[in-house]
């Protein structure tokens, strides 16, 4: 085996590292807490429908 075929089948045991694009700081930084207000936001929004006891019709 030479050994270029050596170094290709060596594994990284550090782990894949940190992705620092801006892509994902801005999902990490803006999405997931827009995502938190969302679902506060729609469960309220049904609670308070469901405290009166409202029904659409479909």
């Amino acid at each position: 085996m030479s050994n270029e075929d050596q170094d290709d089948n060596e594994v990284n045991e550090d782990g894949p590292g940190i992705n620092g694009d801006t892509a994902s700081w801005l999902y990490v930084l803006g999405g997931i807490p827009m995502m938190i207000i969302f679902f506060v936001v729609l469960f309220g929004l049904v609670g308070s429908c469901d405290s009166q006891n409202m029904m659409f019709h479909g």
